[in-house]
Parts: C-alpha cells; sequence; structure tokens
C-alpha cells in the first residue's frame, strides 16, 4: 500500500527555487508531479504544498498481492465517458431518478425510476465498462461483459435509452446492483446538511476501503453516501470471486481498492 500525492501549483521563479531545495525540478508556469508518503521528500514537500495553497489529489495505490487477499473491493471507474441526458439544467435528474427524496443542496436521496439516457452508442475502444460524469454510482458495461462476468454472479442488467428515450441502445447495458450494504468502523466526518441534516463522507482516498458485509453476494451498494458540495453517491463494492473474474478477462475502464477485512485490520492500516 502506497499514498500518492498529485500535486499540481503556479510556480513562480521562487516557487521553482523551493521545489528544487525539497528535492523536486520544476519549471515555472503550472506544474504537476506525484509522490508517494514514503518519500523522504514529502515532509518538506507537504508543508510547501500547504502553504502555498497547492491542488493536492490523494490516492491510495496497492499491490496485486494486496487486492487478492481482500474479501471484498470497492469498485472505482478509470474512465469517465459522456453525460446522462438530458444534460441541459440537469434534465437527467427529473428523467432519470425519483426526486421525492434529493437533496438540491447535498445531492442525498436520488432513487432511480427510469433507465439512464446516453447521447450516442459509446466509443468503447479497448476498454468495457465506464460511468457516466455527473453520476458516480451506477457502471455501464458492454452486454458481452454483463453475460461473462456480471450475469453468472447473479447481477443484473438495465436498458440504456437514447437521448430521447425512444430507443434502446445495442451496445451497452447498466448494471442492475439494488442491495444496500452497512459500513463498519467509517469516521465521522463533516457537518449534517443544513437543508436535510443528512450527513455524508468525504471520498475514502487513504488506506483499504471501510469493512462491508456483502451478505453473501457479489455487489451491493453502500448506506454511507460520499461526496462533496451538491453530489452524492453510494459506493459501489464486488467480492473477491467477482474482482478474480473481471481481472482474468483484463477489464479495462475500472479499478479496485481493498476492503478491509474487520474494523480493527482497518484502523490499523489507516493509521500506520
Amino acid at each position: 500500500m502506497r499514498i500518492v500525492h498529485r500535486v499540481s501549483l503556479h510556480a513562480t521563479p521562487e516557487v521553482v527555487a523551493e521545489l528544487a531545495a525539497a528535492g523536486i525540478a520544476a519549471g515555472t508556469g503550472l506544474q504537476t508531479f506525484e509522490i508517494a508518503e514514503r518519500d523522504p521528500r514529502w515532509p518538506r514537500v507537504a508543508e510547501l504544498v500547504e502553504r502555498h495553497e497547492a491542488v493536492d489529489l490523494v490516492r491510495t495505490d496497492f499491490t496485486a498481492r494486496e487486492c487478492e487477499q481482500a474479501p471484498a473491493l470497492q469498485l472505482i471507474p478509470t474512465w469517465h465517458h459522456g453525460y446522462p441526458m438530458p444534460d441541459e439544467d440537469e434534465g437527467y435528474l427529473s428523467a432519470t431518478f425519483d426526486l421525492a427524496e434529493y437533496c438540491a443542496s447535498c445531492g442525498i436521496g436520488l432513487r432511480q425510476k427510469a433507465p439512464f439516457r446516453m447521447i450516442r452508442e459509446p466509443r468503447w475502444g479497448v476498454r468495457s465498462i465506464l460511468q457516466l460524469n455527473w453520476v458516480f454510482d451506477a457502471f455501464f458495461v458492454t452486454p458481452s461483459l454483463w453475460r461473462a462476468a456480471f450475469e453468472p454472479a447473479g447481477i443484473g442488467a438495465r436498458p440504456v435509452l437514447d437521448e430521447r428515450g425512444t430507443r434502446e441502445l445495442s451496445t451497452v447495458v447498466q448494471l442492475d446492483i439494488p442491495s444496500i450494504a452497512p459500513v463498519s468502523g467509517l469516521p465521522s466526518q463533516g457537518s449534517p446538511c443544513v437543508a436535510c441534516g443528512r450527513r455524508k463522507h468525504l471520498p475514502w482516498v487513504r488506506g483499504p476501503f471501510p469493512p462491508v458485509d456483502l451478505g453473501g453476494g457479489h455487489a451491493v451498494k453502500t448506506n454511507a453516501w460520499f461526496g462533496s458540495g451538491a453530489s452524492a453517491w453510494r459506493a459501489i463494492v464486488i467480492s473477491g470471486d467477482l474482482y478474480r473474474r473481471l481481472r482474468a478477462l483484463r477489464v479495462r475502464g475500472v479499478g479496485f481498492v481493498p476492503v478491509a477485512a474487520d474494523v480493527r485490520s482497518f484502523v490499523r492500516r489507516v493509521r500506520a
């Protein structure tokens, strides 16, 4: 497990000199670099990042062995392609979701009522799984991948429609994951929404994902909501067996975060 920071900042000549003193070679203008927390240069770079209010995106890289040994894994996108339709004035919300429990301030409460719409068939290339921009708890796959990996695991498929909602697309389906599962040991974060009083968590980026009980199934959505601002989504967690099937098929367009086996190991790894 390796925690990595992707840092971006505007470097003046003075900042370039500070970066050089910290062991980071850079030029002037917009600069982006990655550095792991285990790197001996990180403490000095961290101070510089904070002082200059640089953009700091954190992720955790896991070894193949850590993923193989995990009882379950969070499914994360590595490819966002296209937008839900209609995309003007957030028209996709009322077209796709029941908004009875939706809070526009925090984004919590969307419940899908109708198929998603896409402007056209996805341009898959070598990939076979994607997420749309703006919607972070729905995955879309090719029908062949669904039949090869997800259907045998008992995961259904929902149709995807064209922009007008009148024709079913032929090269894409949505994974149907209705099961909701609790998350154990998730630290309290943030304040309740001032509009609805519900709470969500920042996206989990440091260490293994908190323990989730799949209840014997192969895919669930968490009962906990994640996100920031007006965006909120439920994390999707799959079984180790399904992960190994996807790896065997060399699926592209998705990544994986190991889920901790229990709360004790989760707390130990996060604090390490």
